[in-house]
């Protein structure tokens, strides 16, 4: 009935406008009854896949998750699994949804200067969801925020300039906008939160000194972050006081910032690598010594397939700053994919020592042995790459597909299910799971965990 009322007023809204190893059981298919909250959120994140354009380049996810995912772990044991997106739109926004779902435009990606200012957004997204903000405005009924919710996606959608759909989704809009209190609420336990993770929480101030400035020079063109978190003056206050209330002193940052290398890999998400490279040669042209333009400017040729103009800028920038944001793991892959697989692993072995617990070292170096027809590596690789990031779809869509190719179906079959539910995809969960439980024995710890996971999805699908 709850999919029915959605669906229902998102079309109104829109017609207006490797050996033995045994895996953890996904995280999210445990519990016995599932919590309400996690349900509207999986409910949401369905409908999200068909209305929003979102960006799945590997470094884009894994940057924002891992900001997410840093603030969460300083914050002790939660009900549910959060999960971190990023829409391809040029509006300055971000919103999250009960049950730990939270969206981030690219449009507020690229206006902000530093990591500490979207760790700043992030943080207060994530006590939203935390301090259970969009039930305590809407009501206790689940349908009506379900409703809510679908009119607001609708909106953000790609005919969300339709003026039909404009009332009905600016009304929702009014509904879902936090009160002072709230966005108080999130403010403060949000900069407590993201400095406890060891970021700068005048990030935050700052954030909100650019929202503030936005609406003053357009008072026509409200940000529309602005829509669903009304700020004043007293917020800013707010947050300049709970930042000194903290008396932390400011974080030392472990490496170089990476938000320049991530908004330039938006910008070429966008086919703007012409542009790219303009500028950065400007730039380099100026400052002929600087690591960060001529990173920059290799990603960008990279991202045309130019190999030996990435390789040039790739390595140059490793001479002058071997700590420019995942300059060996991009060495790595450019060596991959051009067959100096030596070179490669040198790049890697780097990387995986100034970042071990990072998850895309592993996924890539998977990629390598699996240039090599090294496959049991490869799913040694992918598999530490999946426990690392257990909620990410890539790691077990990967092992899949190399538990295929080394003939081994039941655990092929069994990953590709993991992967297809942590996509939302229940349904092809289904059917994967159920051929892995016809090849491997049913009495078996691989075959028990696999019928115990189908059973579970099952059951929260009636």
């Amino acid at each position: 009935m709850l999919r029915r009322f959605f669906t229902l007023f998102l079309s109104l809204s829109l017609l207006g406008g490797c050996g033995s190893y045994l895996p953890s059981k996904v995280p999210f298919v445990q519990q016995k009854q599932e919590d309400e909250d996690v349900r509207i959120s999986r409910e949401f994140r369905r409908e999200a896949k068909k209305k929003l354009k979102l960006i799945h380049h590997l470094e884009v996810e894994r940057y924002v998750d891992q900001i997410g995912q840093r603030i969460i772990s300083v914050m002790g044991p939660q009900p549910f699994d959060y999960r971190f997106f990023v829409v391809e739109n040029s509006q300055m926004n971000a919103f999250a949804v009960p049950g730990g779902s939270i969206y981030v435009y690219s449009g507020l990606i690229e206006r902000v200067k530093t990591t500490d200012e979207l760790a700043g957004v992030i943080g207060h997204e994530i006590i939203h969801v935390k301090s259970r903000h969009a039930a305590r405005i809407s009501g206790p009924d689940p349908t009506s925020l379900l409703v809510l919710l679908g009119i607001f996606l609708a909106r953000g959608g790609s005919q969300a300039q339709a003026a039909g759909a404009l009332g009905g989704a600016l009304a929702a809009t009014r509904q879902l906008s936090y009160n002072r209190q709230l966005e108080q609420e999130a403010d403060t336990l949000g900069v407590k939160y993201m400095a406890e993770a060891g970021y700068d929480p005048r990030g935050a101030l700052r954030f909100l000194k650019i929202i503030d400035q936005e609406r003053t020079l357009n008072p026509v063109d409200i940000p529309s972050y602005l829509m669903t978190h009304p700020l004043t003056q007293e917020r800013i206050a707010g947050v300049e006081t709970a930042i000194r209330t903290l008396r932390l002193e400011r974080p030392k940052l472990e490496h170089p910032d990476p938000i320049k290398k991530v908004q330039t890999i938006l910008r070429l998400e966008r086919q703007d690598s012409d542009a790219v490279i303009a500028e950065n040669e400007r730039l380099l042209g100026q400052y002929p010594g600087s690591a960060e333009p001529m990173h920059l400017l290799g990603v960008a040729h990279h991202n045309k397939g130019r190999w030996s103009e990435t390789r040039e800028n790739y390595e140059r920038t490793r001479t002058l700053n071997p700590k420019s944001p995942g300059i060996d793991r991009d060495l790595g892959r450019l060596y991959t994919q051009i067959g100096e697989f030596r070179l490669a692993h040198e790049a890697f072995e780097r990387s995986l020592s100034f970042e071990p617990r990072e998850p895309l070292n592993h996924l890539f170096l998977g990629e390598l042995f699996e240039k090599e027809s090294n496959l049991r590596e490869a799913v040694g690789a992918y598999l530490r790459a999946h426990n690392l990031s257990p909620l990410w779809a890539e790691p077990p869509h990967r092992l899949g597909i190399v538990y295929g190719k080394m003939n081994r179906l039941g655990d092929a079959y069994y990953y590709l299910a993991r992967s297809h539910l942590l996509s939302d995809e229940d349904e092809k969960a289904i059917a994967d799971l159920e051929r892995a439980l016809k090849i491997l024995d049913p009495a078996s710890p691989r075959g028990q965990v696999v019928k115990d996971e189908l059973e579970a999805i099952k059951a929260r699908r009636r």
